[in-house]
């Protein structure tokens, strides 16, 4: 297994990559030394430049059929952009809590962006924290206008 660490604002963002596929995505607090991951790196860095609003390279998820219905959702959740739990799950005839639990299952955050996944009544919750949530959202806000 490979790593891909990206420092930003925040703290960074680490990528594991097996067999040339992204397999997981880490959100720390702390400032880590920067490790370059050829094409992984470089779009997570293009990324939080406000460059890139969609990634291409090669991910491999495990999951059931209806988490990865979710995640499919929610990768087409247009960049600067918000939807609550409720709106996706009516979307998807599905509970709003089955749409939490992916988004908490979520192996690949930032690539499947699960921060424009939101309460109705405020942010709702998030795998990286808040503050990460937060950091996404605003980047997003400043580069889509």
């Amino acid at each position: 297994m490979e790593m891909g660490i990206v420092q930003v604002g925040i703290g960074s963002v680490i990528l594991y990559i097996e067999g040339n596929k992204l397999t997981k995505i880490e959100l720390s607090n702390k400032k880590l030394d920067e490790k370059e991951c050829g094409i992984f790196t470089e779009q997570i860095k293009q990324y939080f430049d406000g460059k890139r609003k969609t990634f291409d390279f090669e991910v491999k998820l495990t999951s059931g059929p209806v988490f990865q219905k979710i995640w499919d959702y929610v990768k087409k959740i247009p960049y600067g952009t918000t939807q609550t739990y409720g709106e996706i799950a009516k979307k998807l005839k599905t509970n709003p809590r089955v749409i939490g639990f992916a988004m908490a299952s979520n192996p690949l955050p930032i690539y499947i962006p699960c921060h424009r996944v939101v309460s109705k009544k405020g942010l709702g919750g998030y795998t990286g924290g808040l503050e990460w949530k937060k950091y996404l959202l605003n980047l997003e806000k400043k580069y889509s206008q």
